[in-house]
């Protein structure tokens, strides 16, 4: 299944140490690899890079931008990192695991458009 073979790549890819991980994704989304070259293409595209949140209070948008995992998920993410790197995690935990990483991803992206908004708008 495409799928399964999507979520082995992912999970094997989170392994990878975090510069290595950096190097995948510039290269496989044709990200820049230098902040000057994304500066750039964010200028040539007039802004389109990322995208603002609308319909959102200053007030809101910096709660956002601050917001972090809840302790909760934070110490079982944790535990199951732990428990990853001493022995072989069963499906059940290696899905909890994705799970949990998975959400982490999606708080980031909103954490970076709510900065990104807060500093079109001059507020950051």
């Amino acid at each position: 299944m495409v799928s399964t073979n999507m979520q082995r790549i992912l999970r094997d890819a989170r392994k990878l140490p975090r510069q290595t991980q950096t190097q995948l994704a510039v290269i496989l989304l044709g990200a820049p690899s230098t902040r000057k070259e994304a500066q750039k293409r964010n200028h040539k595209k007039n802004g389109a890079g990322l995208e603002t949140l609308s319909g959102m209070s200053i007030d809101e948008l910096r709660a956002l931008a601050n917001a972090r995992i809840a302790p909760a998920p934070q110490r079982r993410l944790t535990a199951l990192l732990r428990k990853s790197k001493t022995i072989k995690m069963s499906e059940k935990d290696e899905t909890a695991l994705n799970t949990i990483i998975d959400e982490c991803d999606h708080l980031a992206l909103l954490k970076a458009k709510a900065m990104y908004t807060l500093s079109v708008l001059n507020l950051s």
